[in-house]
């Protein structure tokens, strides 16, 4: 099991805690990143603070990130091993109406 060290708001308002986590597998229709560069801005300190809280917590902050493909879904098509990819900010997806679906 490869385990990664992650910071993450695991409470509102408190101190960033270090944690260990087990490497995500991704499904079907996912794929793992391995990320290179991270964007860590104002928008994680309003959440370390507690102004804009995460909607789910632990969270691990940071957004806006490029890296590559490590692994993906059998259900994966677009995206293989190895390819550079960016995620941009995402404040909530349902993953249930047509933008989502589509991968928009």
């Amino acid at each position: 099991m490869v385990l990664n060290r992650l910071t993450t708001i695991a409470e509102n308002k408190e101190p960033l805690a270090l944690v260990d986590m087990p490497e995500p597998v991704p499904e079907d229709n996912e794929i793992l990143i391995k990320v290179s560069t991270c964007g860590v801005c104002h928008t994680e300190l309003d959440e370390i603070e507690g102004r804009t809280p995460p909607l789910k917590l632990p969270v691990v902050p940071g957004h806006q990130i490029v890296g590559r493909v490590a692994a993906g879904g059998d259900g994966v098509k677009k995206f293989g091993v190895g390819d550079r990819v960016g995620v941009a900010w995402i404040h909530h997806a349902c993953g249930l109406c047509y933008l989502c679906t589509r991968g928009a």
